[in-house]
């Protein structure tokens, strides 16, 4: 009798959590889909708001996070400034101040096109920040965790840096997975200037996938291919500034706030 208990415990215990994992799923996807930044769309933040970027679009710890500001180097122009300092509160587990698109579709083409300035001030050291990445979207139902983006353009020490990733995922079901992490290019930036990135994406795990990055005009990446993970909704675009390792770190950085420039986002459906 005991037994058959214990059996029935165990097995209420594994339907509550997959039932609570599956509403988590539900809202979190809910919100992926409805809650964020749509597209088509094009922001050069003429408007000096956020208007364009509502609800859950936006994931900063503070006002300053993201301002409109005047173009630097640039006349008659205006850029929203992302902004994270080591001793600000953490956001979604980490320090960022990011703006996000809705998730996408597999086996559809979209472009994305944004202008992004490095201020003249800035000093290299060995903690990456992220500028812009097509993030997944997690199946927490899987019982999927934190994956690195199959997509990410990201400043470390003085280079650009682009790193591709994709593959099987691990869940409750495979354990292991199979995901393949490579950093795909890399190129030395310039302080004090605007540039100018273009990025094509087709998700997909099978032959038809595309990615294309354009550097000022000039085509510098480009994969054809599976090119993300077996998730339920294709990668979204989120861009601003993200240092992912500072929160491992055991001493502050020595740099402790950074700031980058955006302006002339878009995206689309091609």
């Amino acid at each position: 009798m005991r037994r058959i208990s214990s059996v029935k415990l165990v097995t209420t215990g594994i339907v509550l959590c997959v039932l609570i994992a599956c509403a988590a799923e539900a809202v979190f996807l809910f919100c992926s889909i409805f809650m964020m930044g749509n597209i088509p769309l094009y922001d050069d933040f003429a408007t000096r708001d956020f208007s364009q970027w509502k609800g859950f679009s936006k994931q900063v710890c503070c006002n300053r996070s993201a301002v409109v500001v005047d173009a630097p180097n640039w006349d008659s122009k205006n850029a929203a400034r992302f902004e994270i300092n080591f001793d600000d509160p953490i956001v979604k587990g980490s320090h960022r101040s990011e703006f996000r698109l809705k998730a996408t579709e597999f086996h559809r083409l979209y472009e994305y096109g944004l202008k992004i300035f490095v201020p003249p001030d800035w000093q290299p050291d060995n903690n990456q920040v992220v500028v812009t990445q097509m993030h997944n979207t997690p199946d927490y139902w899987k019982g999927e965790g934190g994956l690195v983006p199959p997509l990410e353009l990201s400043l470390l020490n003085n280079t650009w840096v682009l790193r591709t990733a994709w593959g099987q995922v691990p869940t409750w079901f495979d354990r292991k997975g199979d995901i393949r992490y490579v950093m795909s290019w890399s190129q030395p930036f310039e302080r004090g200037k605007w540039t100018s990135w273009i990025f094509r994406t087709k998700w997909s795990l099978d032959e038809d996938g595309i990615v294309e990055v354009e550097k000022d005009g000039n085509l510098v990446f480009q994969r054809h291919g599976a090119n993300c993970y077996n998730n339920l909704f294709a990668p979204y675009l989120k861009f601003g500034a993200y240092a992912p390792t500072w929160v491992h770190l055991s001493v502050p950085p020595e740099f402790k706030t950074r700031e980058v420039f955006f302006t002339d986002v878009f995206a689309r459906e091609l």
